[in-house]
């Protein structure tokens, strides 16, 4: 592991050093004869020539490549599937191949971005041999087995690469990668290697199970280089040896190829091959071209005025002044609206939160065993389970102890009932019942085994699921067991305090213009209290027109500690090092230590309603016992002082078109059930903030949250 690491480093050295060599105002186009370097020819002339030359852009490429791919599999499982007799697989090298499209577009000067889709397949064989002890002939002996394991996954594999050219052929690339699988199966099972003894099934072979593995989307960190050979006399064909190294980020496992994080598997891969390139401008000119660019260059008059254009760190002979013009500071609120020269406030507050248990357990396709994401516990470390204790967990980590939690509720609830309702999906399974029983009383056992509830308070019972189309997506969401209760306190949410700041606005944007005619080097705009820095943003030849500082989810240190003003000020480098300061900009700033204000104390109180149903009615009612108890909750919280904040999320599955109306309207359904008029309503759009490639993630990300702020005394 070290070794790759090694290797990766060494080609983001490649790629730092090669700035230096990186020349961002033009193009070093290799002349076909003579030398290509004019600069210290002389002018016979200071007007522009009468013919101007338009320079081309060399560096725009299309083609296809294909490379032999030398894959490095990594794993820490015994099995895929539980077998008889688990092993340890050793890490195998399979040697495969891989082909596909590419292009590349440049950024500026010999900088640019690449992109590639290929097909890549990556089967491997794993196989750990050992012994068993059998009665041949009446006499006990060991019999040499092997454990085979036979994986087939192909990837559809795509890269995002940022490249850089130190020099005219050569080509330094480093990005990512990342892919699906649309084959992905496996045979697993155990052979005699004695090949005159058999297996009570009569074969050399028993166990065997097949199946399909599941998948999550692998991402890996990858850089490599080629070199360009010109086959035509323009330099618009090329072919380009290449060789390539990409790295699975570890030890994280999010980045794990399977979806069970107890079973690690992670691929390197080592790539050699060749591409084909298609240039739609010569990368190849005649000493003729490259002499009227060079003098194009020096002749023209406007070469250095235009905005960023020229080259950093080149000094010129124009002596003007840089000049910064700091625009007012405007505040935007959480519902958009802006305020011109805003003051900063900024609230300590208590809080609740809640944390919502989705009552649902997902099982794998065409599985029963309750997948191991689930926290599962020993009878004996029950008693040391404390609900309290997640107050620092993050939603899914929450989540994956719901059967913990349920379990020891209905400890607490002695009366209460449960009811699980197993599904299959309608695509792959079938609606198949037995399936969708067994996952149910998968569910049951652990809570009978583990937490001691008697089966007469478990009732069980399947449903059909509707597939609407061919989205596995959907599939996925129906392969689960659904957990109710006829007591809503087993399934209702987990409160947590806290303490922490309200910003108001939560975001400063600062717009400034840099005016340097010798051309700007860098730039930076710093904001500091009392000569303490709180922000510090820095750049080269180019700068925003506009940047937005958020407040609301910058760390506690990095906001204002006091009432003091926050000074704003950008400073300018030009290409001639003269340096110059804009004036300094005040931001008035109001704090309520502890929380008081007026005589009060602000408290905020954050719900979450989420919802199983997606589309427009997914949040018209409140039907289910949990939702309709936290809906009075809310209720009873909102006083005559109160001031809400409702947003409405939605999962990935949702077109990014009617996101924000659909999230919008959700969050209106809510207000309207809380019977409230004055709220602020904001469409949060699509959510990301849990795994969207999770079918437990994109329930999460359906939610509307309700911020409930109230001035106590």
């Amino acid at each position: 592991m070290n070794t790759r690491f090694y290797c990766l480093a060494f080609l983001f050295a490649l790629v730092a050093a090669s700035s230096g060599f990186a020349q961002s105002g033009g193009a070093n186009l290799p002349a076909r004869s003579g030398s290509a370097n004019q600069q210290n020819s002389p002018q016979t002339s200071t007007t522009p020539s009468p013919q101007a030359y338009e320079q081309p852009n060399p560096y725009i490429r299309f083609g296809v490549f294909g490379a032999a791919a030398y894959n490095q599999h990594s794993v820490g499982f015994k099995e895929l599937v539980p077998s008889c007799c688990p092993q340890n697989f050793p890490n195998v090298n399979v040697l495969s191949f891989t082909a596909g499209a590419m292009a590349e577009v440049p950024i500026a000067g010999p900088f640019g971005v690449a992109l590639r889709a290929g097909f890549t397949p990556l089967a491997a064989t794993f196989q750990t041999r050992s012994t068993v002890r059998a009665a041949i002939g009446g006499d006990p002996r060991d019999v040499p087995v092997a454990f085979n394991l036979e994986t087939n996954l192909t990837l559809i594999e795509g890269q995002l690469l940022l490249w850089v050219r130190p020099l005219p052929r050569l080509s330094l690339y480093v990005g990512g990668q990342t892919g699906f699988f649309f084959r992905r199966n496996f045979y697993q099972y155990e052979q005699l290697l004695d090949p005159t003894l058999v297996f009570e099934t009569g074969t050399d072979i028993r166990g065997e199970v097949r199946g399909d593995i599941g998948t999550r989307l692998p991402l890996w960190l990858t850089g490599g280089l080629s070199y360009e050979i010109p086959l035509n006399p323009t330099g618009t064909i090329m072919l380009a040896p290449e060789v390539s190294y990409s790295l699975q980020l570890p030890n994280n496992a999010l980045f794990n190829i399977l979806q069970d994080n107890s079973k690690p598997w992670r691929i390197a891969s080592i790539r050699g091959g060749v591409s084909l390139r298609f240039s739609p401008n010569k990368t190849v000119l005649e000493e003729g071209e490259v002499r009227r660019m060079e003098e194009q260059r020096q002749q023209d008059p406007r070469r250095d005025v235009a905005q960023n254009q020229q080259p950093s760190g080149t000094p010129t002979n124009s002596n003007q002044p840089i000049t910064i013009k700091l625009y007012p500071s405007v505040g935007v609120g959480a519902d958009g609206a802006e305020t011109v020269n805003p003051t900063i406030r900024i609230e300590d507050v208590s809080a609740t939160k809640s944390r919502y248990i989705l009552p649902a357990v997902f099982f794998d396709e065409k599985n029963a065993a309750l997948p191991a994401k689930y926290n599962q516990i020993t009878t004996a470390e029950k008693t040391r389970f404390k609900p309290e204790s997640l107050s620092g967990a993050s939603e899914l980590e929450t989540y994956y102890h719901v059967l913990n939690v349920i379990g020891q509720r209905m400890n607490t609830k002695t009366k209460a009932k449960l009811t699980l309702t197993g599904g299959a999906d309608a695509l792959s399974e079938k609606n198949n019942k037995q399936l969708a029983q067994t996952r149910a009383e998968q569910v049951k056992k652990y809570l009978t085994d583990v937490w001691g509830i008697t089966t007469s308070r478990i009732m069980i019972q399947t449903r059909n699921s509707v597939q609407s189309s061919n989205d596995v997506l959907e599939a996925e969401e129906a392969r689960r067991v659904d957990i109710t209760s006829d007591t809503p306190d087993v399934l209702d949410e987990m409160r947590f305090d806290y303490r922490g700041k309200v910003v108001t606005p939560p975001i400063i944007r600062a717009k400034f213009d840099i005016d340097a005619p010798a051309g700007l080097q860098s730039w930076k705009l710093e904001a500091s209290q009392e000569d303490t820095p709180l922000k510090t943003v820095r750049g080269g030849n180019r700068y925003p027109s506009a940047y937005e500082w958020n407040l609301a989810s910058a760390p506690l240190d990095s906001l204002p500690q006091t009432a003091r003003e926050i000074s704003l000020r950008v400073e300018a480098i030009d290409n001639n090092s003269k340096m110059v300061r804009s004036a300094v900009q005040q931001i008035p700033v109001e704090t309520q230590q502890g929380g008081k204000k007026s005589g009060g104390a602000v408290r905020t109180d954050i719900y979450t309603v989420y919802s199983t149903m997606r589309g427009e009615g997914a949040f018209s009612s409140a039907d289910a016992s949990v939702q309709r108890q936290l809906l009075n909750i809310m209720r009873k919280g909102i006083k005559p002082t109160s001031k809400l904040l409702i947003s409405g999320y939605t999962d990935a599955r949702t077109p990014a078109d009617n996101a924000r109306t659909l999230t919008e309207q959700a969050a209106q359904n809510v207000a309207s059930q809380l019977n409230m008029q004055d709220v602020m309503i904001s469409p949060g759009g699509i959510s990301s903030f849990h795994d969207n490639s999770l079918p437990e993630g994109r329930f999460y990300n359906r939610f509307v949250q309700v911020e409930i702020r109230t001035m106590t005394k």
